[in-house]
């Protein structure tokens, strides 16, 4: 008798339901919008009204398309963007708009963490202070809002949320707690010590869940709205790039998977938890596995950037002067922290620098330069985990980079690692009903999900042109130390000036 899995995948601009067979083949999909909104510079928030709707639209709208029997969904996995808050009251009600992964209001409270907690911080949670992160914006709703933060029954992640609409049931997925700053991360469990020293009423933090844990089942009310049948179980989830990383196929230590999207975010498998102060870290779904992170925050974004100045209508065009481009030709150097960066070099004054540019210089060699400049960035967060002693193996490439093969050789070439391509396009979702057959027991071991995971594409790299990248990777790498300082300084100028 066929089963079937639904993922709900919750993201920063819209929220996608799939639906999945027992051998992870997609059956269907519905997708819903919606919007940020941004209250002040630095704020970003959603209604989390949006999220609910959004799921119980998607659902209603597979079960309708796929005319399959609710009754053989066997399970519920969500995955959503990471670091969120929402305070909900003793009804579960939200009492605000939740902040999202973006929103850097609570810098002020971030910063006295780092300055009066950096030590414990560091130790525990293995983690910097960043404003982003959750335990600083708990503190600013305390400081700002105390009427909501006294009101407030339990602060909820955003698939938390979506979890306890289905369920009734409050939880938090233990990929979250490293970025929580709540919890220590060897462990995934809270920290008194954290929670107590930042002022944090312990009885408002749900409890943690393995991701794979079923925390309830569909209740009569929810089913009536989102179509489901009431007693599915529905496991904790996930953060949306640990998912990605199962969906990639990724659950060993040394294992890398590349997010090629707006930020290319470089992700490594650890199995044992190593504390770097250049990256993320926190629990992948696998247990007894940890992923550590680090991007280049207008990865993709930079080479849309370019694209859009060049007045170019398509990526097409793009691959197409890239392809003509001669690896090793202009040498020039593209730094590209265009807005500012944070791990692994964490610095908000950080602006984009070309250097090396000729009479000679084309349009293609740019379009290279922005492609490498992205790469070595990928580079230097994957060093850093090398040095602390793990071998990087089985790499894997995903998002829009996947698209352009000429990127994708360049990475292979800058990294020196053969690459694969994964054939599934949408790997949050995949990761989660993965997660969520382990879950309910579907699957005994996550390698038998893994195998079904098909691979699209594979690239070796050039070793001429990786030792001539190796070279302009010290280049690359050296420029950034050297010209670090002047970066204050043009913020300096910028302040004094700006009218």
């Amino acid at each position: 008798m066929a089963e079937y899995i639904l993922s709900i995948d919750l993201g920063t601009t819209s929220c996608k339901a799939v639906l999945f067979d027992t051998d992870f083949n997609i059956v269907t999909t519905a997708r819903r919008e919606y919007k940020t909104s941004y209250p002040h510079a630095g704020w970003a928030e959603q209604p989390a009204y949006q999220w609910w709707e959004a799921l119980r639209e998607n659902t209603k709208a597979v079960l309708k398309q796929s005319a399959v029997d609710p009754a053989k969904i066997i399970a519920v996995g969500i995955d959503a963007f990471s670091t969120t808050v929402l305070p909900v009251d003793k009804a579960g009600d939200p009492l605000r708009p939740g902040l999202i992964w973006m929103d850097r209001r609570s810098g002020k409270q971030s910063d006295w963490i780092a300055k009066n907690l950096g030590k414990e911080l560091w130790e525990i949670n293995g983690n910097v202070s960043d404003a982003g992160n959750i335990a600083p914006k708990i503190m600013w709703i305390k400081e700002n809002e105390p009427e909501v933060y006294k009101k407030t029954h339990m602060f909820l992640h955003a698939n938390g949320y979506l979890v306890y609409c289905l369920t009734g049931k409050y939880s938090m997925d233990i990929s979250e707690a490293g970025l929580s700053q709540l919890c220590n991360t060897a462990t995934g469990q809270y920290s008194d010590e954290l929670i107590n020293a930042c002022g944090i009423d312990r009885a408002k933090l749900p409890p943690i869940f393995n991701c794979t844990d079923v925390v309830g089942k569909v209740t009569a009310e929810a089913a009536a709205k989102t179509g489901l049948v009431a007693g599915t179980p529905v496991i904790a989830g996930s953060m949306d790039n640990v998912a990605a990383g199962l969906g990639a196929g990724v659950s060993k230590g040394g294992e890398v998977f590349i997010s090629g999207g707006t930020v290319t975010t470089n992700n490594v498998c650890l199995s044992v938890p190593k504390y770097n102060r250049n990256l993320h870290i926190y629990p992948h779904i696998v247990p007894g596995t940890w992923i550590t992170a680090g991007g280049v925050d207008f990865g993709g974004a930079g080479l849309k950037w370019f694209k859009e100045l060049l007045e170019v209508e398509n990526y097409a065009e793009i691959d197409a002067l890239a392809d003509t481009s001669v690896c090793a030709k202009s040498s020039v150097i593209f730094l590209p922290y265009m807005v500012g960066q944070r791990c692994p070099i964490w610095n908000d004054h950080t602006t984009g620098v070309l250097i090396g540019l000729k009479p000679t210089t084309n349009r293609q060699d740019l379009v290279r330069a922005f492609m490498e400049g992205t790469t070595y960035g990928s580079r230097h967060v994957l060093s850093l985990v090398q040095d602390e002693g793990v071998a990087i193996e089985n790499v894997k490439i995903t998002g829009g980079s996947a698209n352009s093969a000429a990127w994708v050789q360049i990475f292979s070439d800058v990294i020196g690692k053969p690459i694969d391509i994964p054939g599934a396009v949408d790997l949050p979702p995949l990761g989660v009903a993965i997660a969520a057959a382990y879950g309910v027991g579907a699957i005994k071991t996550f390698d038998e999900g893994i195998a079904k995971i098909a691979i699209r594409e594979s690239f070796v790299p050039d070793e001429e042109n990786h030792a001539y990248y190796t070279e302009m990777y010290g280049v690359f790498r050296s420029l950034y130390e050297n010209i670090k300082g002047e970066y204050d300084r043009l913020a300096a100028i910028e302040r004094k000036f700006k009218k």
